[in-house]
């Protein structure tokens, strides 16, 4: 009786171990694997956005004006030993001029500028007649030298051509010279220098027919 108990242990504890052993590779094992999934993501290049850049407009640069003088101012003309002083006194203007014996009639209006010439140069300087210029946008007058020596014969106005004046240095001398111009028209004096250098200078007239009228009649 003892022998067969002895048996029925041993018989159990042989199943035991063998279903431990066969507990290791059983059907009921399961293998977890981790599967890696790549996840794509597609990004977009984003181009760059382009600023549309304005270019500035070209600054414009002002023209420098010319120096422009009124009447009864004081200017000088001309650089470098050439410098010529000008003052515009008056401003007349008649149809004839002279008197009943000797007088000379414009084709169209005598222009009468007065003007005071002075010589700042070390020597003797002529009245600079081709560079004393009456004009528009369309006319150039240059003093008339067959008028403007009959100013001396006028009573109507008291002054000297100056025309054939030299002056000499360190003084001046005022006098008249004449432009015979269209009394409808509007003009200027340009002073030009007599050297190689400086600046045209001006004064401006205005229309003929706004100036002055020398009263009364030759006689």
């Amino acid at each position: 009786m003892e022998r067969r108990r002895v048996l029925t242990v041993c018989g159990a504890m042989v199943s035991g171990l063998l279903a431990g052993c066969g507990g290791g590779g059983g059907d009921g094992a399961t293998a977890t694997g981790t599967t890696a999934t790549e996840t794509s993501t597609a990004t977009e290049a984003t181009a760059p956005t382009e600023t549309a850049t304005e270019t500035p407009a070209p600054t414009a640069t002002a023209t420098p004006s010319p120096p422009t003088h009124d009447v009864d101012e004081a200017f000088t003309v001309g650089t470098g030993g050439n410098e010529i002083g000008y003052r515009i006194i008056d401003l007349f203007r008649t149809d004839e001029i002279g008197n009943s014996a000797n007088s000379s009639t414009a084709d169209g209006t005598f222009l009468i500028i007065v003007v005071e010439l002075s010589n700042p140069q070390n020597d003797s300087i002529s009245f600079p007649r081709n560079e004393f210029i009456v004009g528009n946008e369309e006319q150039i007058r240059y003093v008339d030298p067959l008028a403007t020596p009959k100013i001396n014969d006028d009573d109507r106005i008291d002054t000297e051509p100056l025309a054939t004046t030299t002056v000499l240095s360190g003084e001046s001398k005022t006098g008249a010279v004449l432009f015979d111009v269209d009394p409808d028209r509007s003009y200027r004096l340009r002073l030009l220098p007599t050297g190689d250098s400086g600046e045209t200078h001006y004064v401006d007239i205005g229309p003929i027919s706004e100036i002055q009228e020398l009263e009364g009649s030759i006689v």
